[in-house]
């Protein structure tokens, strides 16, 4: 190649509107999903199923990696540092993104160091018991708790996450006193050897220790009865109008990915939750597949970070 095609070349290389898209094309290295929860996980569950759907419809291999920890934070904090070539992703619940850093620990800016690409899904939760509690209903539960106050305590898969605020939401419309202990692991185990009581747990890995006898569910924490368990009523129905508590999960990519390369990422995405053999996978697992824009989910993260910034600061200014 002469050495004015070598310059002309390494140019377009680096131009920003292509970076990241030559190397995905020339099928140079796998796309890296990063899921910052531990392998068996709901999210990573959630993950592998995407990716392997994802990776075709880019032409290329998607890989994932587990980086778990201090509330997912760690994976995200990888994604938003490397390099935004498209090549390294990351599948985020709202806890690492919007829930609001109290502690001044979080290494990255969600708003200002990530690139949305889309809302991926949906999970609610079911809130179950140990069998001993006995309560068969929403409405024995909250009368159970009133009556033995510092009783009862409510397990949750650490604090910010999904459990966690439907816990509290629970404690502040019931007006109910229940402990969070936060877990760093499953609290299935705990709940079921009665450690603590409360749970509001993943679909999936719940419904065989219901189908075993070993829990009891409620109530779901959506607005609307899941398919799934179609004869368990919603809180809202159950004496909390209003009640929602979901988590939701998306995909994200590094600030500074180039629009075109967004583009493509985004509408594979929406291609693989249209499958609708994929569609019937993530709904038979307790999961809500929805898809949208990358602008649509900038909008999102943005309108549930001020939300939830002015609960916390709400919160802050009661007094002790």
């Amino acid at each position: 190649m002469p050495s004015l095609n070598r310059r002309r070349f390494a140019a377009l290389l680096a131009c920003p509107a292509l970076t990241g898209i030559v190397p995905s094309a020339m099928g140079q290295s796998p796309l890296k999903l990063i899921v910052p929860f531990a392998a068996g996980s709901a999210p990573d569950t959630i993950a592998r199923l995407v990716g392997e759907r994802l990776g075709p419809a880019l032409d290329t291999t998607v890989v994932v990696e587990n980086l778990a920890g201090a509330g997912g934070a760690i994976g995200v904090d990888r994604v938003a540092k490397a390099a935004p070539d498209g090549q390294t992703l990351v599948l985020s619940g709202d806890a690492a993104l919007v829930i609001p850093d109290a502690a001044g620990t979080r290494p990255y800016d969600p708003l200002k160091d990530l690139t949305p690409i889309s809302q991926l899904v949906l999970t609610p939760n079911l809130l179950v018991v140990n069998i001993e509690v006995p309560a068969r209903t929403v409405e024995e539960l909250v009368a159970l708790v009133r009556s033995r106050p510092g009783r009862y305590s409510y397990a949750s898969a650490g604090n910010g996450t999904s459990s966690h605020r439907a816990g509290e939401l629970m404690n502040k419309m019931a007006g109910l006193d229940m402990v969070h202990v936060p877990y760093s692991k499953s609290p299935l185990p705990d709940v079921i050897a009665g450690h603590v009581q409360v749970f509001f747990a993943n679909v999936a890995n719940t419904l065989p220790l219901l189908r075993e006898g070993k829990l009891r569910a409620l109530a779901v924490s959506s607005l609307e009865r899941l398919p799934l368990v179609p004869e368990l009523p919603t809180l809202a129905e159950s004496g909390l109008p209003g009640f929602e508590a979901v988590a939701w999960f998306g995909l994200l990519a590094p600030a500074g990915t180039p629009r075109p390369l967004v583009a493509r990422l985004q509408a594979a995405a929406q291609a693989t939750l249209n499958e609708p053999a994929l569609r019937s996978k993530l709904q038979s697992l307790g999961v809500v597949p929805l898809g949208g824009s990358s602008a649509e989910f900038a909008r999102l993260l943005e309108a549930e970070t001020r939300k939830l910034a002015a609960m916390a600061e709400a919160k802050a200014a009661v007094p002790r």
